[in-house]
């Protein structure tokens, strides 16, 4: 069973929040505003990641990417062929010289993370080829909005000829250098330089082409950039309450990723205060906001005096895990335009291209529940839960989702990891999964110790990152920090499984250091969103 702790935005009064049932189905309590007086809410939020793909190389002299026409090149001691410099659109085309061939070089993806360089053979005994391996670089990853250099690439240098690969794009990636010809060093598909989206330790191990007598590519260093667009670094994310990270000074803000308000739980828009504390010039700038949005169950409460699971101040069988299914449906046009009101709100104050994440209606499995007067199908949960993301996203193109992990789903307190649940849903909408409520653990292959659900299990089922919480303990009371999150051990262990950041509700005020002297230590995530 989980109570939760929940306030207003900007109101002082407290919800009790309870799970239904014998501790397999939470309640969600109403997310307090950490900001204007507020107090935290049970359910917090969740670090996001994403990010932005790396492309293509651009054109070189010895090997079009995109299948474009190549030099042939010119021969010394023979003619070139009728083939000769005709183009292979898959290999970047052919050169045969008389006395001997060369193959063009692999156009690569540079700066692909998974993609070696494109390897280029010089030309054989009586004809030198003048353009060496593939040059490619183009531009290095999708624009990243929270900083870093432009990338650029170059090619590599070939026997007989340096080629050049394609100015690099002026987006925030990293420098990207793309693979050598033969007997030319070859540089690294992402070096470490790159500020912004260039790759990482395990996200951009580019190697060169490795041509003949050619060096191997560099690789480019772990932990320093994205190669997504939520975050601007690809690494562990932690985050808090927004009034915590502010109480903590620079100390512990520096640190952090991202940061959690009070839930959004109205009927129109009342958060403009996330983005005066978002925005430029803002307490927290640079972290990104992660956003509880709780309104379906918020407005079945304050319309229909419903109490969440187990509370019993309503009325019995007066709760969400009795009634919430039934009003939520039959008031879900209105529903559905508060979530436009608060898109069209924080489009208007928080912009259009910077990220923002929305954690979506925790416990949303609870309306599936047989207690349910008129419960759903899995499958009517999954047709909802897109009508509140398109509206959610309708103002807000730059919006990123994620579904809330209930670790004791169908058909067995968890077993399947949410298989048959999440096969329900359109997840090309959501970027994460979180969790949400009580306490994870940081120190297990559960996310719960009385659920079956494991983090890797949930991850594998979804394809997503996930977001943990540390979550509130009994009767919504804060259950403190949680040391086991702070230890290098248990987060490289999660980071194996998954999951890509933790939220500390109630982080000691020392917190700050703590990071800051364990990130070293920390591996490069499994996504780097």
């Amino acid at each position: 069973m989980r109570i939760r702790l929940a306030a207003a935005s900007n109101l002082a009064s407290f919800v009790l929040l309870a799970a239904c049932g014998t501790g397999s189905i939470g309640g969600d309590g109403v997310g307090g505003s950490s900001t204007n007086g507020g107090t935290p809410n049970a359910h917090g939020g969740q670090s996001p990641t994403s990010g932005g793909g790396v492309t293509q190389g651009g054109a070189t002299q010895g090997g079009s990417p995109q299948g474009g026409a190549t030099q042939g090149g010119m021969t010394q001691g023979g003619s070139t062929s009728p083939n000769g410099g005709s183009l292979n659109p898959g290999n970047g085309g052919a050169l045969v010289a008389a006395g001997g061939s060369s193959s063009g070089g692999q156009v690569s993806n540079a700066g692909n993370p998974a993609t070696a360089g494109g390897s280029s053979a010089g030309g054989s005994a009586g004809g030198v080829t003048a353009s060496g391996g593939s040059g490619g670089s183009g531009t290095a990853g999708a624009t990243n909005n929270r900083g870093g250099a432009a990338g650029t690439g170059n090619g590599g240098s070939g026997t007989g000829g340096a080629s050049k690969g394609g100015a690099g794009g002026t987006t925030n990636g990293g420098t990207t250098n793309g693979g050598s010809g033969s007997g030319g060093a070859s540089k690294g598909g992402t070096g470490s330089g790159g500020a912004g989206n260039g790759g990482t330790g395990a996200g951009g191990t580019g190697k060169g082409g490795a041509g003949s007598g050619g060096a191997s590519g560099g690789t480019g260093s772990g932990g320093t950039t994205s190669t997504g667009n939520t975050f601007s670094q690809c690494r562990f994310h932690f985050g808090t309450i927004d009034s915590k990270a502010k109480s903590g000074g620079t100390a512990m803000i520096s640190q952090l990723d991202f940061f959690t308000p009070g839930w959004m739980q109205g009927e129109a828009f009342d958060q403009a205060y996330v983005c005066t504390e978002g925005n430029a010039g803002g307490a927290l700038a640079n972290q990104v906001p992660v956003v509880v949005a709780y309104i379906s169950a918020a407005y079945v409460k304050r319309h229909f005096g419903l109490c969440d699971c187990n509370v019993t101040t309503c009325g019995a069988n007066n709760d969400l895990c009795h009634a919430g299914a039934q009003y939520i449906s039959q008031n879900l046009t209105a529903i559905v335009n508060a979530y436009k009101s608060y898109s069209q709100g924080y489009a208007s104050c928080y912009g259009t291209t910077r990220p923002i994440i929305f954690e979506m209606e925790p416990d949303w499995y609870q309306y599936t529940n047989s207690s349910q007067t008129q419960p759903w199908s899995a499958t009517q949960a999954g047709q909802i839960m897109g009508q509140l993301v398109a509206a959610l996203k309708s103002s807000l193109p730059n919006a990123r989702f994620s579904m809330d992990a209930s670790p004791w789903v169908g058909p067995n307190n968890g077993t399947d990891n949410g298989a048959q649940w999440y096969s329900n849903f359109n997840m090309s909408l959501f970027t994460f999964v979180n969790t949400s409520g009580g306490g994870t653990n940081a120190n297990t292959a559960k996310i719960r110790s009385s659920n079956n659900m494991t983090w890797a299990g949930l991850s594998q089922v979804t394809g997503k990152p996930i977001l943990a919480d540390t979550g509130y303990g009994a009767n919504g009371v804060s259950a403190g920090h949680d040391p086991n999150w702070d230890v290098v051990a248990n987060i490289n262990a999660r980071m194996a499984d998954g999951v890509v950041s933790i939220a500390q509700y109630n982080p000691n005020t020392n917190w700050g250091s703590t990071i800051s002297s364990i990130r070293s230590q920390l591996n490069t995530p499994k996504f780097c969103p």
